[in-house]
């Protein structure tokens, strides 16, 4: 080894892995897994506020062994110098995600956001004018691609603004469709009609592509405006980074928003956010989704262990843990629900499967455990007191 790989190995990443590694499992002890319960707990109550529980689906998972040190490791072994730490990393060990399925037909959202929503749009139509400039003097094949995406970007992003503006319009819309739909219903009951079964779908497919629009929208506004003005949450310490809220519209059908989470309470909590639409949530339990085209996220069902017997039982259901997320899920009024083992199986492998009934069948028989129980979450009772002293100043 020259003296220059020497350097190199020496200043590698055993620091920055431990590091990592310890932030893993300080998001994964006992009291930031309560804590991350009471933030859960607390958001889907605010959200009962916009939306009727069995209107938005709310959970959280935290990330796989597997997937955050195979993260980890590709972060550290860095061939240049330039730095081998990635402070962003753990920010999506705890991943929640929001879905709103149905939006009340009178739902409303603020002058304020639509506002907001017209001073992104000014800003974006003179970056993508500049963009389109630069591009029209450009002869490098190369950066004209670049500019070419980047272009794409924002003007997807232009269409989610505008679509945010008109929200309203597209309410509207929406309900009219949906009332169009009802009385096709009430036709087809009296008579089979093949021109009605036709004109049934083509209003049912624009009524499944509004509401995605709309509830990704209401979504967005319904967590900004939470945020700005809960004071259960500003108690708890959580807050938006609003430098790291991001919107994705990918070629693929990757449709979301990303925002994060951070705490004054608890030194290093961060927690990913994502109001994914509806259309998305269901492409990711059913379809190919976008992990499954990066190389080594495809989701493989692990060999079934050779025998009954404990040990080879014991080693399979170790690896399986080792390999899954944790889910954790809203039910209603603050209460939670925390997956078993085997509903993480068949949550997480939920197409596969579908599509492999005996090994669903022996997954199913092997991993059988004790149902857990919906609940309702509190902090510990030094914490608690301390944000109750928070509350008392914050009346005065």
């Amino acid at each position: 080894m020259n003296k220059k790989n020497s350097f190199k190995s020496s200043l590698s990443v055993p620091i920055f892995e431990a590091y990592n590694k310890s932030i893993f499992n300080l998001l994964r002890s006992k009291p930031y897994e309560n804590y991350t319960d009471v933030v859960l707990s607390t958001l889907g109550k605010e959200l009962e506020n916009y939306f009727s529980p069995s209107d938005f689906r709310l959970k959280y998972r935290y990330k796989s062994k597997k997937s955050f040190y195979a993260n980890i490791s590709k972060d550290s072994s860095n061939e240049d110098l330039s730095s081998d730490f990635n402070k962003y990393i753990t920010y999506d060990i705890i991943g929640m995600r929001l879905v709103v399925e149905n939006i009340p037909k009178n739902f409303k959202i603020s002058k304020s956001f639509t506002k907001n929503s017209e001073e992104q749009l000014k800003i974006l139509k003179k970056q993508l004018y500049s963009l389109q400039t630069k591009q029209y003097n450009l002869k490098d094949t190369f950066l004209d691609n670049e500019l070419n995406n980047q272009i794409e970007f924002i003007n997807t992003k232009i269409k989610y603004l505008h679509n945010c503006i008109n929200f309203d319009k597209l309410l509207e819309k929406r309900n009219s469709i949906q009332k169009n739909l009802n009385l096709i219903d009430k036709k087809l009951q009296k008579s089979y009609d093949y021109s009605l079964i036709y004109e049934r779908k083509y209003a049912f497919t624009l009524l499944e592509n509004l509401n995605n629009t709309i509830g990704l929208i209401a979504g967005n506004f319904a967590i900004n405006e939470i945020f700005e003005n809960s004071k259960k949450l500003q108690n708890l310490g959580i807050h938006l980074e609003s430098s790291r809220q991001k919107y994705f519209n990918d070629s693929n059908g990757y449709n979301s928003l990303h925002f994060c989470l951070k705490s004054s309470l608890y030194p290093c909590w961060v927690a990913e956010l994502q109001d994914r639409s509806s259309i998305m949530e269901y492409i990711s339990k059913y379809g190919p989704t976008i992990h499954d085209k990066i190389p080594g996220k495809k989701r493989k069902l692990h060999p079934l262990p050779l025998s009954t017997n404990s040990s080879d039982v014991h080693r399979y259901i170790s690896h399986i843990k080792y390999i899954l997320p944790k889910y954790t899920k809203y039910v209603y009024n603050g209460y939670i629900k925390k997956y078993t083992k085997k509903e993480n199986v068949q949550h997480y492998y939920k197409k596969l499967f579908l599509e492999n009934a005996e090994y669903s069948k022996i997954a199913n028989e092997i991993l059988f455990d004790k149902p857990t129980m919906t609940y309702f979450p509190t902090l510990d009772e030094n914490i608690s007191n301390k944000i109750k002293n928070n509350e008392k100043i914050d009346e005065k």
